[in-house]
């Protein structure tokens, strides 16, 4: 089993948003390089990605960052806040405090999940801010009316009662670790992701000697139940890009509505999308060679960075 070390970032910021929620952003990579902002989906934490990113360091500069209350970010006190249009406005100030921070310069957003849902969102409530962005795998909901409104919004809503229900508290990283190698869903993560995911996703509640989810199961609900509200896809449409979706294998026996939505928006507006062979909605967990090897490539053909 492979034990991923994350390397030390170069830089860490943290910044503070309107309603004094926290978010550290990292920088890692080449700084010599265009600019890649990488974040994560519902639950998750970018430093379980590292399977995929680690596979970019050695041409972009990276800056990572973790969706409020979620990996390395403490947790924000009012729970109300912790939704998608929080994330949408915490997105703005974060590109903001970015340029602030780290200088302007060719820059592309890679987002997973509801992260890409966030950026979708971001993009058209506040204007196109990207020289790229690439979305894996975003679990949008069409229109009412649309053949596939129905399953992937009750897909949405079995997320959010599994969620509110998960438990929060573990012994240690290992227990959460080999529930999720146990998960027959997430079987086909790249050796050593387990465990990665169980560390980046809890943290040690110094008084009690256990661990505890970095993101509330109440606000993973809700950000489940937000999402399964959002009408984005009509204007989706209109996003002029450079953009490409990566998304999950429609075509396998077990595929979820992501995959399946994916499909059907690339067949109507016929935006650059690609779905990886034998992956779920994990996409850059299971098969990250093949994530990063599609993301260069359409670097090289919009010639981004160069």
């Amino acid at each position: 089993m492979k034990n991923f070390v994350l390397p030390s970032p170069l830089k860490t910021i943290d910044i503070t948003m309107i309603d004094s929620a926290v978010i550290r952003l990292r920088q890692h990579g080449n700084l010599e390089g265009p600019r890649l902002i990488l974040a994560h989906g519902n639950g998750f934490a970018t430093d379980a990605y590292f399977p995929f990113w680690k596979l970019l360091l050695q041409d972009y500069e990276l800056i990572l960052y973790d969706q409020r209350n979620h990996g390395q970010n403490p947790r924000h006190d009012n729970i109300r806040h912790h939704d998608v249009s929080y994330f949408v406005s915490d997105l703005e100030a974060i590109l903001d405090n970015i340029q602030e921070i780290f200088g302007q310069k060719t820059t592309a957003g890679l987002f997973h999940s509801i992260s890409a849902v966030t950026s979708i969102w971001h993009a058209l409530s506040n204007g196109w801010r990207w020289d790229a962005l690439i979305l894996f795998d975003p679990p949008l909901v069409p229109s009412i009316g649309h053949p596939l409104n129905v399953i992937a919004k009750n897909f949405e809503l079995m997320l959010s009662d599994w969620s509110k229900n998960r438990p929060e508290r573990f012994p240690d990283p290992e227990t959460l670790a080999t529930q999720f190698s146990k998960s027959k869903s997430l079987s086909r993560w790249v050796s050593g992701s387990h465990e990665l995911m169980a560390k980046s996703i809890l943290r040690e509640d110094t008084e009690s000697r256990d661990w505890v989810l970095c993101c509330p199961p109440e606000g993973e609900a809700q950000v489940y139940k937000t999402n399964s509200e959002l009408d984005l896809c009509p204007g989706f449409g209109t996003l002029k890009g450079p953009l490409k979706v990566i998304a999950s294998d429609p075509d396998d026996p077990n595929a979820r509505s992501p995959g399946l939505v994916n499909r059907a928006l690339h067949e109507e507006f016929g935006h650059p999308y690609e779905a990886i062979p034998g992956a779920t909605h994990m996409v850059q967990i299971e098969k990250p060679n093949a994530a990063a090897k599609i993301v260069t490539e359409f670097f090289k053909e919009i010639g981004f960075g160069s």
